[in-house]
C-alpha cells in the first residue's frame, strides 16, 4: 500500500511539473508558429518577385509591372512593344522621357496576365495568415513595381517610398502583418506589432527583408539571393 501511495504521488508530482513546463512553453511556441506562418508568406513573396524579374531578364518580356496588394496583379509588355514605346527614336511618349510607367490599366501595351497570378495574400485568401500594407484600406492602394533589365523605369502615380538604411536610398516598400494581431486598417508602415516583416525593393527588385520587433532590433537569416540587414524599421 505504501509502494502504490508512493507511486500516485510520484505520478501527480511528475504531471504538477508538466502542466507547469507547459504553461510557460505553450506561448513561446505560438509566437514561434505564428511568426514561421508570417515569414512563410514573406519569402513566398520575394520569390514570385525573383520570378517576375527572371522572365524580363531572360527575354521573355520587355516589362513586368507586379501590383503588391492582397490581390498580387501581373502586368506584361512585349519586348517589341517595350522598344517601340521606351527605346525607338520615333517614340515621342512621355513614358520614354520621363523612364516612367503607368498603372498596368492605363497604360497601352501593357496588359494583364492572370495566368502568373499565383500568389494571394490577405483578405483575397482565406487561407493567409497574413495582412500586408498597402491595402484597399490606405492610400495608395499598393506597391506597383515596374520591372525592367536594367531598372530604369519608375512608377509614375502615388508611390509609398521608405529610405533603406544601409543605403540610405528611396525605395518601395510592402509590409506584411500578423492577422492574429492586425487587420487591414491597423496594418501599416509605422504600426508597432509583433510578427511584422518589410520588404524594402530597389529598382533593380534587390530585396531586403526586415523583422520588426518592439524590444530590439533582429536579423533574418539570408537567402543567398537576397540582402538583408539588421536594422529595425519605424
Amino acid at each position: 500500500m505504501k509502494k502504490n501511495a508512493f507511486t500516485i504521488l510520484e505520478l501527480l508530482v511528475v504531471l504538477a511539473v508538466i502542466g507547469v513546463f507547459a504553461g510557460i512553453a505553450y506561448p513561446n511556441i505560438s509566437n514561434w508558429i505564428t511568426d514561421r506562418n508570417v515569414k512563410k508568406e514573406v519569402y513566398e513573396t520575394v520569390t514570385f518577385i525573383k520570378e517576375r524579374k527572371a522572365e524580363v531578364t531572360s527575354g521573355k518580356y520587355g516589362m513586368t509591372q507586379l501590383a503588391l496588394k492582397p490581390n498580387l496583379e501581373v502586368y506584361t509588355m512585349s519586348p517589341e512593344d517595350f522598344f517601340n514605346t521606351y527605346q525607338s527614336i520615333s517614340s515621342n511618349s512621355s513614358l520614354k522621357s520621363n523612364k516612367q510607367c503607368d498603372q498596368g490599366t492605363r497604360q497601352a501595351n501593357l496588359n494583364r496576365n492572370t495566368s502568373l497570378e499565383t500568389l494571394k495574400l490577405s483578405v483575397s485568401n482565406n487561407d493567409s495568415n497574413v495582412h500586408v500594407y498597402p491595402n484597399a484600406a490606405h492610400n495608395p492602394v499598393g506597391t506597383f513595381l515596374c520591372i525592367t533589365k536594367d531598372g530604369s523605369i519608375k512608377y509614375n502615380r502615388l508611390r509609398k517610398t521608405d529610405r533603406d538604411p544601409s543605403t540610405n536610398q528611396n525605395v518601395d516598400m510592402f509590409v506584411f502583418c500578423s492577422k492574429s494581431n492586425t487587420n487591414q486598417y491597423t496594418c501599416k508602415f509605422d504600426a508597432n506589432y509583433d510578427f511584422m516583416y518589410k520588404l524594402n525593393i530597389d529598382n533593380f527588385q534587390n530585396i531586403k527583408v526586415y523583422k520588426k520587433n518592439k524590444k530590439k532590433n533582429c536579423v533574418i537569416k539570408s537567402r543567398t539571393s537576397y540582402l538583408f540587414n539588421k536594422k529595425k524599421f519605424v
